[in-house]
Formats: C-alpha cells, sequence, structure tokens
C-alpha cells in the first residue's frame, strides 16, 4: 500500500489507526491525549498536541513524513521551528532523528496500523479520473449534509475575497469608498477585461471624478479618454467631442491614459464589449459617485440592486457598440445577469468584508444574505454539478460549489473535505 502525508495527517487527526496501545519505535507506551491543531501553514504539521511516552508527559509539536530520513531531507534539523516536535509520526521508521542537543525525537511508525478500508476508499478518490474524485458517489450524499458543508466553504470562500479587499483598503490608506470603487469597476469588465477596468480606476481616482458628478460629459470624457479610446482616428460627432474636451482635461489634470490594446472584444456578445461597459460604468459614476456609502446604509437587496438598472446612457449607444461603427438601433442596459454578477462578486462580498472588519454582524449576515437570494450563476461548473446530482438553489450555493471544485476537489483534498471524508469509511 503506498501512503501519502495527506492519509497519514487524516489518520493521525482523527486517531483512525486501529491498535489501542500504541509503542514508539523504541519500545515505549505511548498514549495520545491531545493529537493538536493542524497547521497548515510553514512549520511542523500539528502543534499544542500532548503526549505520554512512558511515564513522561510531553507538551508541543508533531511532525509527519512518509519516512523518518525525510527529516534530513526536508532540512528540518537546521530550522529552529521544529525544536519542540515532541514526537515524529511516520509510515515507515527508516533512519532515528536527533534534536540539535543530541536527545533522539521519539517516533511511531503507523504505516501497518491504518484501517485497510480507510486506506482503499482513499485510494479508490484519488485514482480516478473522474471530474471530481466523488463525482459517482456524491448523489448519495444527503442533501442537507452537502448544504451544511457548503455553508462552511462559503465562508472560506468570502474571507478570502475578503482578504484581497484588506490588502487593498491598506494601498488607499483605509477608505471604503476608495477600495470599493476599484473593485467594482474590475468587475465591471468580468474576466475577460477585468484588468484594464482595475487600471482605468487606478488612474482616474474617484475624487477627481466627483469634481465633476454634475457634468455628465466631463464624466464621460475621463472614462472613455482614460480607457485610451480617444484617439485622432474618431470621425463621429460624439466622440470627437470627447476628444477635444479630454485634451484639455488631461492637459489641467496631468493625466496619462492606458493603452487602448489592452482592451478584448474575442468572443464577447456586443453588448458586453469594452465600451459599452465603459458607457455603463460613466453612466453609473453619473448617477451616484461614492456608491459604498449609499449601500452600506441600505436594508433592501432589491433597492441596492436597483442602483444598477435602468442606467441612462448617452443616446449615441442606441446605435453603435463601438466608436464610429453604426449599428441597428438597439438601447443597452444592465441586463439582470450582469447586475447578479455585480451584486454577488462585489457587493456582497463588501458586506461580509465589512462586517468582519468592524464587527458588525448585521453587514456581515447581510452580505450572506444578499447571496441567498440571487440566482445561482450558470457557468460550466454549476452546470457539471447540476448533472451529477448536486442542486444549486440560489447563488450561495453556486459561489460555494465554485470554491469547492478549485479549492478542494481539482487539488483532490478529500481528506480536508467534509464530503470527501464521508466516503471514507464506509
Amino acid at each position: 500500500m503506498i501512503l501519502n502525508e495527506d492519509l497519514l495527517h487524516y489518520v493521525w487527526k482523527f486517531r483512525l489507526y486501529h491498535v489501542p496501545d500504541l509503542k514508539t519505535t523504541c519500545g515505549e507506551s505511548l498514549e495520545i491525549i491531545r493529537p493538536g491543531q493542524h497547521n497548515h501553514h510553514a512549520g511542523p504539521d500539528f502543534s499544542n498536541s500532548k503526549i505520554r511516552i512512558g511515564g513522561t508527559l510531553w507538551a508541543g509539536n508533531v511532525e509527519i513524513h512518509i519516512r523518518s530520513s525525510d527529516w534530513y531531507r526536508h532540512q528540518h534539523q537546521v530550522d529552529k521551528a521544529y525544536d519542540n516536535v515532541i514526537l515524529h509520526v511516520v509510515a515507515q521508521h527508516d533512519q532515528s532523528v536527533y534534536r540539535d542537543d543530541g536527545t533522539e525525537i521519539a517516533a511511531l511508525e503507523i504505516g501497518n496500523l491504518i484501517p485497510e478500508k480507510i486506506a482503499e476508499n482513499y485510494y479508490d478518490l484519488m485514482a480516478g479520473l473522474n471530474w471530481i474524485p466523488c463525482e459517482k458517489k456524491i448523489k448519495y450524499v444527503d442533501e442537507l449534509y452537502i448544504n451544511s458543508c457548503l455553508t462552511r466553504v462559503l465562508i472560506e470562500r468570502l474571507e478570502a475575497k475578503s482578504e484581497l479587499i484588506y490588502a487593498l483598503l491598506t494601498e488607499v490608506k483605509g477608505s471604503w469608498d476608495d477600495a470599493f470603487y476599484i473593485m467594482l469597476a474590475r468587475n465591471f469588465g468580468f474576466k475577460t477585461n477585468a484588468l484594464p477596468f482595475e487600471m482605468l480606476a487606478r488612474s482616474l481616482p474617484q475624487y477627481l471624478l466627483a469634481r465633476y458628478k454634475d457634468r455628465s460629459f466631463q464624466i464621460e470624457t475621463l472614462i472613455f479618454g482614460q480607457a485610451g479610446f480617444l484617439d485622432n482616428k474618431l470621425k463621429d460627432q460624439y466622440p470627437k467631442a470627447l476628444r477635444e474636451e479630454y485634451r484639455f482635461l488631461q492637459k489641467k489634470h496631468d493625466l496619462k491614459p492606458l493603452d487602448k490594446y489592452l482592451w478584448k472584444y474575442m468572443r464577447l456578445r456586443p453588448r458586453n464589449f469594452p465600451t459599452i461597459r465603459l458607457a455603463q460604468f460613466a453612466a453609473l459614476i453619473i448617477r451616484s459617485n461614492h456608491l459604498f456609502s449609499k449601500i452600506i446604509d441600505e436594508k433592501e437587496i432589491n433597492i441596492i440592486a436597483r442602483m444598477f438598472d435602468k442606467l441612462n446612457l448617452n443616446e449615441y449607444w442606441n446605435t453603435h457598440y463601438r466608436f464610429d461603427q453604426e449599428c441597428k438601433y438597439a438601447p443597452v442596459s444592465m441586463g439582470e445577469e450582469a447586475i447578479n454578477n455585480i451584486l454577488i462578486n462585489t457587493i456582497s462580498v463588501f458586506l461580509f468584508a465589512f462586517g468582519i472588519r468592524t464587527g458588525s454582524e448585521i453587514h456581515r449576515e447581510r452580505g450572506i444574505a444578499m447571496l441567498e437570494s440571487l440566482k445561482p450563476e450558470r457557468n460550466a461548473i454549476i452546470t457539471r454539478f447540476n448533472e451529477i446530482g448536486v442542486n444549486s438553489r440560489n447563488s450561495a450555493i453556486s459561489q460555494a460549489l465554485i470554491e469547492l471544485k478549485k479549492s478542494y476537489c481539482d487539488q483532490k483534498k478529500c481528506l480536508t473535505c467534509s464530503i470527501g471524508i464521508k466516503f471514507l469509511s464506509k
């Protein structure tokens, strides 16, 4: 049986070795009082462990390896973080390991103590070539149990996204409004144009747009000009007027526009062309500057959604998807899917992050409630989960499934997944 450290971690953490009376490799009696806390960062694998070896009670860390010799192969003997290791748990004991002071670290060999059924089930999950390891089994798991697991995964996803917001907050000197403005702009670009939208927001701070809050033409000018779309080749009257105004504002505010080539059109529907998304972004800024301050005070989710609905774009975009390329009259507006995308990926995350950072349980719960009230996303991952028997009733579940696939299934971390663990002992 070929073992790996993930399985050893799991067996140690949940005390699944099937021998009641453990002994070290030196023959001393071993009692596991507390296996410790699993450490997923640098340093020993388990901290704050408590064990009794012979008649001595030990408190400290536990390190786990396939072979004892891995201690030296990983250079732990020169890392002070491992000085407090009290037990070396290994699948195969092939070499004694010593501390810096010359004393031997007690070792427990558990390679032959792992229940065969658990090992077989684990390798059955790992060896499969399915879309996810438990693809053929997950439909038999109770829906309530799956939803309970997904709730935890959703919180993990929101916490991870919140960390990105906190990093951005530091960058903008603690301004929630400015951090929100940058992340909202990024979301307006979807995945295809997320980066140039973020670059645009960083090059065009809110305080500058606020100076022109009552002058829509100037805001449109600044956004299209900074995006790099107002070049000398323009022919239509509207973009030419924008170009002339931008030349004045560019010199006045010492602005440097983005390169136009950064924006992508490939495989995008015309309604999602960067020019249309920029026009919508301008319309939103015109309607409401410093938007986060309004959102944080609003209790009704439907009212927040209406902040993005029926944006008044310049009439030029009723007959154009790009500058100088006229098309059939077709007024564009933010569709339900686009608005939901913003609510899911920006608004709910900011409400959650704000709640965590400020200690406001109301805002934290409001962020989660927003996800529970919205339709699930439509993408390949959610479609595939539906096909194998895991249905998304709302975007809270679909967001959790996306995180499950990315952080657990794709990396085959079945031993840290509540759903995966359920199959190991069967």
